[in-house]
Parts: structure tokens; sequence; C-alpha cells
């Protein structure tokens, strides 16, 4: 067990390089209105023309009309007579906590920067080509409310909502792709969601998902009975647990109640949940947070109840039960992944491809988070999208 758990934590936490912060960029000849702001500096990675963040509204998980923000790039050069193809670009998980915002400029250094940027590889390639890139904070990430984390709708409805806003203030073609990595791929997969309205004038043409995590319920079924701390694995394990909670709780105040005052968590286990929105995924995993517990002593005497809660929620909802339009969809899977692993990989190409979903499955000799990187998928996953676009 432990040394499964240590290739997971391997695979979350392994190092890309990435760009210095504060990388300088240049002009171009067109400049953004309505509710935008400027970038902040160390946010924009290399080949933009122009950065912002902008602000919009979604459809929240609560059922409510909530604030939320995104980083907008721009390629170099003057704008096309047609307008920008986009791209929108949903980023691995950085925590819950307002801070771990990617465009907010307060993510810590280490591990959880490294997570905000592991997407700038692909920007740059497509800033490059021409294309224009949006990517969205997600909700409840440097705004009031909760991160409803991976749960499909929200994200799904974070990507969808930042193209249209993007497209009140951009000049665009009107073909978009959506990608994303781990969590963000799970975003983009739910973008392409056909019960969700289209923005008007805007057509979907392709979903690029990068090691799209699926079958999470399968995780904490295996988690919770471990009764240890292995400190080369459960620390961060504990903490993505502990975001799955969060992220119904945001969802289910039944469930939040179920766990903060009905028993659902440990007395240990609700001491820290105030930390799910003070730090980001790296901190949780800190020995005076959720990385001191033992995955079994998160759960209180309902423990169980609320594991079979947030279980069939998971699979209830998870990417491999989408409806998704008739477009085509790539996925980049990592052959050495422990957190979507190979074979759970697999079965959601193959079950996708059951349906009549166009799907292209590439392997990678990577893990979770070298898979994107310039070494592995992020050429090819940069070719994909550019063809879909119709651009080169």
């Amino acid at each position: 067990m432990a040394a499964v758990l240590a290739a997971v934590l391997a695979a979350v936490t392994a190092p890309v390089a990435v760009r210095p912060a504060g990388a300088a960029y240049g002009t171009t000849s067109w400049s953004p209105s309505g509710v935008t702001a400027p970038a902040v500096p160390g946010t924009v990675p290399e080949g933009a023309g122009r950065a912002f963040v902008l602000r919009y509204e979604v459809d929240a998980a609560d059922g409510r009309r909530r604030p939320a923000t995104g980083l907008v790039l721009v390629p170099p050069g003057p704008m096309p007579a047609a307008g920008w193809p986009l791209v929108v670009y949903g980023h691995m998980t950085t925590g819950a906590a307002d801070r771990c915002a990617p465009s907010s400029g307060r993510v810590p250094p280490g591990d959880d920067l490294r997570r905000a940027e592991q997407g700038d590889a692909l920007t740059t390639r497509l800033l490059s080509a021409g294309v224009a890139v949006a990517r969205p904070d997600f909700e409840g990430l440097g705004v009031a409310g909760g991160h409803p984390y991976l749960m499909g709708g929200s994200l799904g409805e974070s990507m969808v909502a930042m193209v249209a806003a993007t497209s009140r203030v951009l000049p665009l073609e009107g073909r978009w792709v959506a990608a994303g990595h781990s969590e963000g791929a799970v975003a983009a997969m739910n973008a392409g969601d056909r019960r969700r309205r289209s923005p008007a004038g805007l057509r979907l043409v392709g979903i690029e998902a990068i090691t799209p995590v699926t079958r999470m319920e399968r995780l904490i079924e295996v988690l919770q009975g471990v009764p240890v701390v292995v400190p080369e694995a459960t620390p961060v394990l504990t903490g993505l647990a502990a975001l799955l909670l969060k992220g119904l709780s945001v969802q289910s105040p039944a469930f939040k109640r179920l766990l903060l005052q009905e028993g659902g968590l440990s007395d240990r286990a609700r001491a820290v949940w105030p930390h799910l929105e003070r730090r980001c995924l790296a901190g949780l995993g800190e020995a005076d947070s959720w990385g001191g517990l033992a995955p079994a002593e998160i759960l209180g005497p309902r423990g169980q109840e609320a594991s079979r809660l947030l279980r069939d929620h998971l699979a209830r909802t998870d990417v491999r039960r989408l409806p998704l339009r008739p477009v085509p969809v790539r996925i980049e899977e990592g052959l050495l992944d422990a957190v979507a692993p190979a074979p759970f990989t697999e079965l959601l190409a193959r079950e996708l491809g059951d349906r009549g979903v166009d799907v292209t499955l590439a392997r990678w000799a990577a893990d979770h988070s070298g898979t994107n990187s310039e070494t592995y998928a992020v050429p090819a996953a940069a070719a994909w999208i550019l063809a879909r676009l119709g651009v080169g």
C-alpha cells in the first residue's frame, strides 16, 4: 500500500520546468474593454501580446449568479479581420482557497505555483500560432463563494461562461476548443455537455483532455481504509480527499451539515476544515493540516454514510457518463500516471467510443504532471487543437 501511495504522490508533485516569474510580454494593436483589469505581474506566460483579467458571472452550484474571474491572453500583432480563434483552458488542481486562483498572483511558490502554471507551455504554443487563450479560475476561486471542487457541472459552467464573456470584450472568429489538464480536463469535457447552452454565435469544434481524472470514487474507497500517515504518500492524498468533501458540501448544504454537525467528520478533521479556505493543495498536505491525519482518521461516527454519498455523487457525475456534443475529443494518457491511472483512461476512451464519440487516445510514457509538458503531450496536443481551429 505504501508503495502505491508513494507513486500517487510522485505523480502529483513531480517537478516540471516553469517560466521565470514576471516574464515580459509584448503589445498588440487591440485594447480590451468592459469588465477587465490588468493582469497581475508574474501570471502571464510567454508569448502574449496583451493580457487582462476578465470579470464575469456564472450560474453557481448553489443556484445563484456569482462572480468569477479568469485570465485572457491575446496573441501579439494586429487583430485578424475575422477575429481570433479561441481556446478556453482549465487548470489542474491548485486548491479551494481564494489565493489559489491562478490569475490572482497570490498562489504560494513551490508546487502550488507549478500547478497553476502547468498549462503555460501549451498556452505559449497556441499564442504563437495566433490563437487567443482564456483561462478561468473556476467558481469560488479568487471571488466570493466556495469552490465546488471536481464538480463537473460547475467546472463546465466556468468554462462556457468565460467563453461567452470573452466574446463580449474580444473580437472572436467563432470557433473554439475546450482544453484542460486533470481537474481542468474534467472542466473541458463538461464544457462539451450537450445539455449545456452553447454561447451564441460560437461553435465548439473540439475537446482536448490531458490526463482527465475519472473513477475518483475508487480512490476514496481505497484511501479511507489507510490507518497511518505515510509521509511520502498520504499528505497530498488526504488534501485531495478533503477538497472532494468540500466540493460536494458547496453544492449540497445537507451534505455540509452531515460533515460538520452530524458526525460525518472526526473532531480532528473538523478542526482543520477551515484550512480549505486558507491554504492551497501543498499547504493542506502539511503536518499541521490535513496531511497530519491518517486517511482513516478523517471520518467520524457517520463517516461511512458521508463517504457513500460522496462516492455515489462522483460516480454519477463522472466524465464517463457525460452526454457529449458531437465534436472530436482527444485524450492524453500518462502511462505512469497514478492520479488518472492508464487503465481508467483506457476505459474512459473505450466507453466514449462505444457511444459514438470521435475519440483520439494518445499514450505517453509520463506521469500525471509530466504528460502536460513540451517533452510529451504538448506539441501533439497543440497541433491537434490548431487543426480543429483551422489554423496553420
